[in-house]
C-alpha cells in the first residue's frame, strides 16, 4: 500500500494548522505521552503522520525510541513549530537521546515514513532528568548559547521557519546602494547572485550605477521562504557604489525579520565611495537552533592593517606556537573574531604564510606582526572575489618571533564564522644567501658556487630583455643586485654570489630563461659547481646543483600564468654546435614540411612546440641560405640544417648584430633530402617563444 509522502516543511505546516485549531487539546489523553510510557501507533492511507506531545521544563534531558518494520522519520517541535530535533529512525538509529530542553512549554512529536510505505510502530518517551516542579510557569522566551565554540565543535544545523526570513536596505536619497547578505553555508544574494542553494532570492536592484533613479524611498531585499534554514551568522553588507548626486554621506535602515518576528533595526550611515572603491557597511544577525535571532556588532569597513584594539594587546593574547609546513586549525566566531599564533624567523628567509577556510562562510584575514608591533605583512583575499582565503609572502627583515592575527574580513564587525587552518611554509634557501640580508621581491633568481672561477648569472624577461652584469636593470623592474668573482676579482664576501631579483608588485606573466655561463676559469682549470635557486611569490619553484665546464652554458626556464602560477621546465647543459641531436625529430619526419626555392613559411615556437621540421631536394653544387627571422613576442631564433645522412652540417644561433638566424651561401655535397630545424637557443631547455618567418633560397 502506497501513501501520500509528507515533507518535514508539510509536517511542520500541518503541526502549526493543528496547533491553531487546537485539535490537540480534544483529541485525548491517548495523545499525550507519559515518561516510561509506550503508545502503538499506525502510518497508512488514513493515517498519513501521528502527531504526541509532552511538556518539559528549561535543562530538563528527553529521549525517543522508536521500534518499528519501516523506515520513519522522527521529529520534535516547539509550539510555535520550530524544529527542535530530529532523526531518521532506520538500521541502527533507534530514536533521538539526551535532547536537552531548551525552554520549558509543550512539546510535539511527529511521526512519518521516510518512503511511501505503511506499518504500525511502537514509542516511548523517556524523561531522563526532569526539572519540572508542579505549577511552574511557561517560559516563552529563548534562551543563548552558553557553550564555547571550538574548532572541534563548530558546526552548522537546520531550522525549520515556517514563515522565512527577509533582509531589507532602506535609504532616502538618489544614490546607488546595494545590499549583501552571506548564509552560514557560504551562499551569497545580491544585484550578482540572485539566488542561493539554501532558497534565498534577492529582488530589485535600486538606482543600480545611477541608470535608472528611483523615487525614495529606495528598498533592496534579499529574502529566504519558509523551510528548513542554516543556522549561524549572517553577514549583512551594505556598499555604498556610486554618488548619483551629491558625494555625501548616506543614512540607512536596516531591517530583519525571522519566521515572522522583526529583529531591532540597524541603523547606520555610510559615506561616499572614494574614487572608484566603494565604501562598506556591516552587521550580522544570529540564527539560532531554537528558531530565535539576534543581531550583532555593526559599523564601517575599515583596511586590512587598522586594528581595531591595539598592537600591544594582539601580542599579549595567548597564542598557538606554529612550526614550518605544520598546519593547524583554529576558529573563528562573532564572540572570538581574532585567534592569534607565532613563529620563529631567521632574518632573510622567505616565508608564506596561508590561511584557508574548512567550514562555515569564513572570509579569512590575516597579518604578520613583529616583536615590537610592526605590522610586516598582510592579505585579505588570495584573489579578490575569486578566492577569500589569505597568503602574505615575504623576507624576514631581522632575526625575530612574529605574531599572526587571524581574523575575517571585517574583523570585528564582520559577520562570517568558520574553521580555517593556517600554516607557515618556506623556501628553505641555504644559510649563505639567507644571511646576505638581499631584497624580497616577487621573482628572485640566486647563483651560489665555490672556488675562484667567474660564473655570470643572465635572467630573460617576457620582453626579451635581459638581466645580467652588462645590463643590470631592465624596464620589466628585474635587477642584478650581487655579482660574484666578476672579471675575476674574488668578492669579499664567501662564497661568490650572484642575485637577480624583481621586486614586489612587478610579477609579470609570461615565459622567463635563466642561463648560467662559465666565462673564465680565472687561471684555476676544471668543473665548477654551482647550485642555482628559483622563488616566485615566496615559493622556491626550483633548484638544482650541477657541475659545469668552462665556457659551458646551462640553461633553464620558467613561466608564469595569469593566475600567478609559476611553472619551471627542463633545464641542462646546452650545446649551439652539434645541438641538433638534442631535438626528437627523427620522429616527427612524417609530418616535416616540404618547401622549395623561394618559399616562405611561417611558424611558432611555444612551450609546446619546441621546434619545426622543413624538409628540401637538394642537388650537390646547389648553394643555398636560409633565413629565421622572429616577428613576435621573445623568440631568439636557431637553425640546423641536416644532410642527406643525418649529418648536422650547418648551424647558426645569431647572425649579425641580431639574434635572428641564418645559414648564407652553404655549397651542398649530396643529392637527397636534407632537414632544417627551426628552433630557439637552448632547444629543448629554451624559453623564449614567439612567431617567425623562415625561407630558403637555392641558386642552383
Amino acid at each position: 500500500m502506497h501513501i501520500k509522502r509528507l515533507t518535514i516543511w508539510g509536517i511542520s505546516l500541518l503541526l502549526l494548522s493543528l496547533i491553531s485549531l487546537n485539535i490537540f487539546a480534544q483529541t485525548g489523553s491517548e495523545r499525550v505521552l507519559t515518561p516510561g510510557e509506550t503508545i502503538q501507533g499506525v502510518i497508512d492511507e488514513a493515517n498519513a503522520a501521528q502527531v504526541y506531545t509532552f511538556t518539559a521544563q528549561a535543562g530538563d534531558v528527553i529521549s525517543l525510541s522508536i521500534e518499528s518494520d519501516i523506515a520513519l522519520t522522527l521529529l520534535v517541535t516547539n509550539a510555535q513549530g520550530v524544529n527542535i530535533a530530529q532523526a531518521r529512525v532506520q538500521d541502527e538509529i533507534t530514536g533521538i537521546n539526551d535532547l536537552a530542553i531548551p525552554v520549558a512549554g509543550v512539546y510535539f512529536v511527529t511521526v512519518f515514513p521516510i518512503n511511501d510505505t505503511s506499518g504500525t510502530f511502537s514509542l516511548t518517551y523517556q524523561n531522563i532528568s526532569s526539572n519540572t516542579p508542579e505549577d511552574t510557569p511557561v517560559a516563552t522566551t529563548a534562551a543563548p548559547p552558553t557553550t564555547t565554540i571550538t574548532a572541534d565543535t563548530f558546526t552548522t544545523s537546520q531550522v525549520f521557519l515556517p514563515s522565512g526570513m527577509e533582509v531589507s536596505l532602506r535609504w532616502n536619497t538618489n544614490d546607488d546602494l546595494n545590499l549583501q547578505v552571506r548564509d552560514p553555508n557560504g551562499g551569497t544574494l545580491f544585484w550578482g547572485s540572485r539566488t542561493t542553494a539554501e532558497g534565498g532570492s534577492f529582488g530589485l536592484d535600486v538606482n543600480g550605477l545611477c541608470e535608472v533613479i528611483n523615487t525614495p524611498p529606495n528598498v533592496e531585499t534579499a529574502s529566504w521562504a519558509g523551510g528548513s534554514l542554516p543556522t549561524g551568522s549572517y553577514e549583512i553588507l551594505v556598499y555604498h557604489r556610486q554618488a548619483c548626486e551629491e558625494a555625501v554621506p548616506v543614512s540607512f535602515t536596516i531591517d530583519v525579520s525571522v519566521n515572522g518576528v522583526a529583529l531591532d533595526p540597524i541603523l547606520g550611515s555610510i559615506q561616499a565611495p572614494v574614487g572608484d572603491e566603494a565604501t562598506v557597511f556591516l552587521a550580522s544577525f544570529t540564527l539560532r537552533e531554537d528558531g530565535s535571532a539576534v543581531i550583532g556588532r555593526s559599523g564601517p569597513y575599515t583596511d586590512t592593517r587598522v586594528l581595531p584594539i591595539s598592537t600591544q594587546e594582539i601580542l599579549e593574547t595567548p597564542a598557538t606556537p606554529l612550526t614550518l609546513g605544520t598546519p593547524v586549525q583554529g576558529v573563528i566566531t562573532n564572540e572570538q573574531y581574532f585567534q592569534t599564533f607565532t613563529f620563529s624567523g631567521q632574518a632573510g628567509q622567505n616565508v608564506t604564510v596561508s590561511m584557508r577556510n574548512e567550514r562555515g562562510n569564513l572570509d579569512t584575514l590575516l597579518l604578520v606582526l613583529d616583536s615590537a608591533g610592526n605590522i610586516v605583512a598582510d592579505n585579505d583575499d588570495i584573489e579578490p572575489a575569486v578566492n577569500t582565503n589569505s597568503a602574505a609572502t615575504f623576507r624576514i627583515p631581522a632575526t625575530d618571533t612574529f605574531t599572526i592575527f587571524a581574523s575575517r574580513y571585517g574583523k570585528d564587525v564582520g559577520g562570517t564564522e568558520g574553521v580555517f587552518t593556517i600554516e607557515i611554509s618556506g623556501s628553505e634557501l641555504p644559510e649563505q644567501i639567507i644571511n646576505r640580508n638581499l631584497p624580497s621581491g616577487d621573482i628572485e633568481v640566486t647563483l651560489v658556487w665555490n672556488g675562484t672561477a667567474d660564473l655570470q648569472l643572465l635572467v630573460r624577461d617576457p620582453f626579451g630583455n635581459s638581466v645580467f652584469d652588462d645590463t643590470r636593470r631592465v624596464a620589466s623592474g628585474g635587477e642584478l643586485v650581487e655579482t660574484g668573482n666578476i672579471n675575476c676579482v674574488q668578492s669579499l664576501n664567501q662564497p661568490p654570489v650572484y642575485y637577480i631579483y624583481w621586486p614586489p608588485n612587478t610579477l609579470r606573466i609570461g615565459a622567463y630563461e635563466v642561463e648560467v655561463w662559465y666565462q673564465s676559469d680565472c687561471g684555476i682549470p676544471g668543473p665548477v659547481d654551482f647550485q642555482i635557486y628559483i622563488v616566485v611569490s615566496g615559493q622556491l619553484i626550483f633548484t638544482d646543483t650541477v657541475s659545469i665546464d668552462f665556457n659551458e652554458r646551462y640553461l633553464t626556464s620558467f613561466s608564469i600564468d595569469q593566475n600567478n602560477v609559476a611553472s619551471p621546465s627542463d633545464a641542462g647543459i646546452i650545446q649551439i654546435a652539434g645541438g641538433s641531436v638534442t631535438l626528437p625529430y627523427q620522429q616527427e619526419l612524417a609530418s616535416a614540411i616540404s618547401i622549395s626555392g623561394g618559399d616562405v613559411f611561417t611558424g611558432s615556437i611555444t612551450p609546446s612546440n619546441k621546434f619545426d621540421i622543413y624538409v628540401f631536394e637538394g642537388q650537390i653544387g646547389d648553394v643555398v641560405t636560409i633565413q629565421m627571422d622572429a616577428t613576435s613576442q621573445t623568440l631568439d631564433t636557431l637553425l640546423y640544417l641536416i644532410d642527406p645522412s643525418g649529418a648536422e652540417i650547418a648551424f647558426n644561433d645569431d647572425a649579425g648584430d641580431s639574434t635572428n638566424s641564418a645559414i648564407t651561401n652553404l655549397t651542398l655535397t649530396q643529392n637527397g633530402q636534407y632537414i632544417i630545424l627551426a628552433t630557439h637557443f637552448g632547444t629543448i631547455y629554451g624559453g623564449t617563444t614567439g612567431g617567425y618567418n623562415l625561407s630558403l633560397r637555392i641558386d642552383r
